[in-house]
């Protein structure tokens, strides 16, 4: 059913007030425009906080339907696993004069980095 199909069924009746059908009116059109209350609120120079009480007020009289609200997230347990690092720092001197020195690297990265270096051509 399209948007336009649900706004027709429930139409204004003869007992509605002034605000209510003038609050009705642009809701409906907010509906129709595709954007969000808020934004369609700003560019008709409606108080966005009006056009909330009003929508809400139109769904307790029944004029509107109040639509389903989305699933409620889901939330997973995830474990942390914390990586034993090394106090210690490590300082290469390459034969050419550079310098290279890492701190805070766990077991794993140390090793992989002397590994590398121990390949590197002399």
């Amino acid at each position: 059913m399209g948007k336009e199909a649900a706004l027709t069924r429930l139409q204004p009746d003869d007992k509605q007030t002034e605000p209510q059908h003038y609050w009705l009116k642009h809701y409906r059109a907010s509906e129709v425009s595709g954007r969000s209350m808020a934004q369609y609120a700003r560019e008709h120079g409606l108080a966005i906080t009006a056009f909330y009480y009003w929508k809400k007020r139109l769904v307790q009289l029944g004029t509107i339907e109040s639509k389903p609200l989305p699933d409620s997230p889901v939330f997973h347990k995830v474990a942390i696993k914390r990586e034993q690092r090394v106090d210690a720092t490590c300082k290469i001197r390459f034969p050419n004069g550079i310098e290279c020195e890492m701190t805070g690297m766990d077991q794993n990265g140390f090793e992989s980095l002397l590994n590398s270096v121990s390949q590197l051509p002399s």
